[in-house]
């Protein structure tokens, strides 16, 4: 996971960041198999940006904190912010979810249920 350097290497931040989707969304009470899989849907990712603000090393630990951003009528935004153990911010990451359908792989407007779901979480953050 690192470079020669033995710091973190860039991509493996975006890893990071869907770990903490993963289990966040799993936090949210959100299935894959029963609010995706078994709706005909999907979700994709559209864009994903990471700011780099401290390097982590190889062995220290971190925290992964995960919010919902903007919600669409078929997208959502989660904000992400990786800081080590210690306190020390490392990186501010965001990537957007695109709904699509399994079969053509095109937008769908996301399911009311997953919307509400989205959009509670937000509030009470």
């Amino acid at each position: 996971e690192t470079d020669l350097q033995q710091v973190v290497y860039y991509a493996n931040y975006l890893l990071y960041a869907e770990v903490g989707r993963v289990a966040y969304l799993r936090q949210l009470g959100i299935q894959y198999e029963r609010d995706f899989i078994a709706r005909g849907i999907d979700f994709t990712i559209g864009e994903a940006h990471v700011k780099y603000r401290a390097p982590l090393r190889f062995d220290e630990e971190f925290d992964i904190k995960v919010r919902v951003g903007e919600i669409r009528h078929s997208s959502w935004s989660f904000e992400y912010a990786i800081d080590r153990a210690d306190g020390l911010h490392c990186a501010d990451a965001s990537t957007v979810q695109v709904v699509i359908g399994r079969e053509d792989k095109r937008a769908q407007r996301m399911p009311e249920a997953l919307k509400a779901t989205l959009e509670h979480a937000k509030a009470a953050a």
